[in-house]
């Protein structure tokens, strides 16, 4: 296993076992599909569909009722056939149809979907059975064009009941219904409906007695500076959205808009960019749209739909028009996807991920390095955006160890398509190997158990669960899922050659014994030598996250710390403190922060002239003043600024050393010490990783107002480059990320300025 590619180094006693368990299991063989209304009732508008199969020779049947329509394929292994639909098989009518789209193989395939008429069209990801649900949420977008639409699926069963809560304003059988209002319906199989409206239909819920598909978009909406473009998109069931986004702005877009969608009651959603860290509360159906104009990381408390509306027109020379895709829950990719494009386009794809380096992906077979490309970083998240050209058919993307959510684009003049490829759209890859399935996250670790081990031990999921008998797995509709909290339902800390892991065990016990037919030993150890690359920008708050715990720096206003600074550069008289705290951001009470060591330096390249703050936990400068806290995660303090003569800039880097409270006497707890008592403490066997972030700049000012003109109107920076060297005295390792942000200098332009 690659250390630089995973987040944590993880350790499960039933790799072995697990081993026949793989994406491939997940058979993609049904798939319910719906062209939706494209701009107008053309006689030249068409659907078509891409099937892509994976290591098999498919055969593969496209069915329609009315009109009848009866298509069969037979498509090679690695390959794709198209299958073309024309306009008489788009939903025109304002009741139930037969015009479901049903898609059968023999074999596991994928499905792609383009609706196009001449220069308006858009692309999807078609679901198969296996990702479909009975409870969704309806995403329009808001603003110029004609009607937003959506549509309800049934493929499958004989007879459907859906019940349709609105948002907006739709009509059903000539009756008006409001927001709040609701109808139901009846869908025998393969019957679709679609509902339009002037109005934004975000947020309308549907729910029926049985699996579904729904889509949603616009006829043709109207973007910033550009035409209007067919918007479709198939929605993902509320049983399949996540709570992790990382978003990536297309091309250089800086208008582009996210909607968040939440499900459930009481939703908090977190986003983090280069500005301050903003927070929404969601209730079920409610939503909030972001214009995008850099990275995004969303983290929701429950799980949450996103989606992303391509609405600029000015990155590629042309005109292009908007799309509409859905962002895929960051940490529910695959490391292997096929994927298919459109000579008519230039074509792009997207790549999130938290691999450090583009070193080991393949694309067609070739290292992703041979193609254009570029990258953006954010917190421990990386954007490739790759050219590909004006390319046909489908294409393999894949990593050797890493996973990966995937967006696949294309613009030409006055038209534009975009869909997204996450958790579905599988196939095993060429170079695969069995993954093991537990995945360490900050304050909990998810272990998926495949329902032939359960089925096989002749338990159920009742049986499954933890040390603690009450912490109990949950079905899922290709696996078992366990969470397994750091801090309860059993789980220990072990320090085990000078390596610290929470652990537990999941075990599969007979109903009414103490016999166990599965035991699994689950262990998550915090990995020493992930390189974490962070393009940190001033904001007022940075994060590096490294193992389990993100440690954090703020700036505050005053030794309150109830003002953190939002705005740089920030002015501040250099007679004055700054006013610093430091946090491992964790649900473990039971960890500690300790500030090990400050040092204060000219330059960055400087290396003679220091001064130390902090030195081996002794406090150096006088004016140096630590301000208690009763939670031990927590460090704050203050000191009174200071410049180096003959330099504008002043560079802070501190050691932060994290213990855990079950190994004391630690580090921690021995406070400051001398240097000889200092060289006592071996770290020998310690590993360096490094990070430098960067808060500021800080201005200082003279507290006079300097003549104009006057060579002190060149002001000092302090760009406080903190250095974070986390050295983990109990998992006996050192964790340093390497970055800074180059010098900055700032010329107060004349006198009034430093009023």
């Amino acid at each position: 296993m690659d250390h630089h590619s995973t987040m944590f180094l993880l350790l499960c006693g039933a790799c072995s076992i697990l081993q026949a368990f793989s994406d491939a299991g997940q058979m993609q063989t049904k798939f319910a599909t719906a062209f939706m209304t494209n701009f107008n009732e053309s006689s030249n508008a068409i659907f078509q569909l891409y099937l892509v199969t994976c290591d098999k020779v498919a055969t593969v049947t496209v069915t329609v009722s009315q009109p009848f329509f009866n298509k069969t394929v037979h498509v090679h292994k690695d390959s794709s056939s198209l299958v073309t639909l024309d306009q008489k098989y788009m939903i025109s009518e304002k009741d139930v149809t037969s015009k479901v789209i049903l898609v059968t193989s023999d074999v596991a395939i994928s499905v792609f979907a383009f609706s196009t008429i001449e220069t308006t069209a858009d692309a999807m990801t078609c679901l198969p059975q296996e990702d479909l649900g009975n409870e969704y949420y309806i995403i329009t977008p808001k603003g110029s064009g004609k009607s937003r639409q959506f549509a309800v699926a049934n493929g499958f069963e004989d007879e459907v009941q859906v019940h349709i809560t609105v948002s907006g304003s739709i009509t059903y059988k000539g009756k008006s219904y409001q927001t709040g209002d609701s109808f139901t319906l009846l869908l025998g199989k393969q019957q679709v409906i679609q509902f339009q409206s002037s109005d934004d239909l975000t947020g309308t819920k549907i729910s029926s007695s049985a699996l579904v598909a729904v889509f949603a978009g616009h006829i043709c909406f109207s973007g910033i500076g550009s035409y209007c473009d067919t918007l479709v998109e198939q929605v993902h069931p509320v049983e399949n959205w996540g709570e992790v986004f990382a978003v990536f702005p297309f091309f250089t877009h800086t208008k582009d808009i996210i909607t968040i969608v939440g499900g459930n009651s009481d939703t908090l959603v977190t986003i983090q960019s280069s500005k301050p860290a903003t927070q929404h509360r969601l209730q079920e159906g409610g939503h909030v749209r972001i214009s995008i104009d850099n990275i995004l990381i969303i983290n929701a408390t429950k799980p949450v739909m996103v989606s992303y509306l391509l609405q600029e027109s000015n990155s590629t020379g042309i005109k292009y028009d908007p799309f509409i895709t859905n962002v895929p829950p960051s940490l529910l990719g695959r490391r292997y996807y096929k994927f298919v494009t459109q000579s008519y386009y230039s074509n792009f794809i997207l790549i999130v991920s938290q691999a450090t380096s583009d070193s080991k992906f393949y694309l067609d077979g070739k290292p992703l390095s041979s193609y254009p490309t570029t990258m953006k970083e954010f917190n421990g998240f990386r954007g490739w955006q790759v050219s590909l050209g004006k390319t046909e058919g489908q294409h393999e993307i894949y990593h050797e160890t890493s996973t990966f959510t995937l967006y696949v684009f294309g613009t030409e003049r006055s038209v534009s398509y975009g869909y997204s490829v996450g958790k579905g759209a599988l196939c095993p890859g060429p170079t695969q190997e069995p993954e093991c399935s537990i995945r360490c996250l900050p304050d909990i670790a998810e272990y998926i158990l495949p329902h032939s081990l359960v089925s096989d031990a002749d338990l159920d999921v009742l049986n499954i669960h933890l040390k603690d008998p009450l912490c109990r797995a949950k079905k899922e509709k290709d696996h078992y899922l366990i969470r397994i909290p750091y801090t309860r339902c059993g789980s220990k800390v072990l320090y085990e050659d000078g390596k610290t892991f929470y652990a537990n065990t999941i075990y599969g016990t007979i109903p009414d014994t103490d016999v166990h037919r599965i035991e699994i030993p689950v262990k998550c150890e915090m990995e020493s030598n992930k390189t974490l690359e962070l393009i940190i920008n001033p904001k007022v708050k940075n994060s590096i996250c490294k193992g389990y715990y993100n440690i954090s720096m703020r700036l505050y206003q005053s030794d309150s710390f109830t003002e953190p600074i939002t705005q740089y550069p920030h002015e501040i008289v250099l007679h004055s403190n700054l006013h610093v705290e430091l946090e491992v951001e964790s649900e473990d009470k039971e960890l500690q922060i300790f500030i090990e060591r400050l040092i204060a330096s000219p330059s960055l390249e400087e290396t003679n002239r220091k001064y130390k703050v902090i030195q081996n936990g002794c406090q150096v400068d006088s004016t140096l003043r630590v301000h208690p806290v009763t939670d031990r995660r927590l460090q704050r303090f203050s000191f009174h600024a200071f410049k180096f003569e003959n330099f504008h800039d002043v560079y802070l880097s501190c050691n932060v050393i994290i213990c855990h409270n079950s190994t004391s006497p630690n580090r921690c707890t021995q406070g400051c010490i001398s240097s000889r008592q200092r060289r006592d403490i071996s770290t020998s066997k310690e590993q360096v990783d490094s990070a430098r972030l960067s808060q500021g700049p800080l201005v200082f000012v003279s507290e006079e107002k300097p003549a104009h003109g006057d060579s002190s109107t060149l002001a000092s920076v302090l760009s406080v480059a903190l250095c974070v060297t986390v050295i983990s005295a109990v998992l006996g390792l050192v964790v340093q990320k390497e970055y800074y942000r180059r010098q900055q200098r700032v010329l107060l332009q004349s006198s009034s300025d430093c009023s």
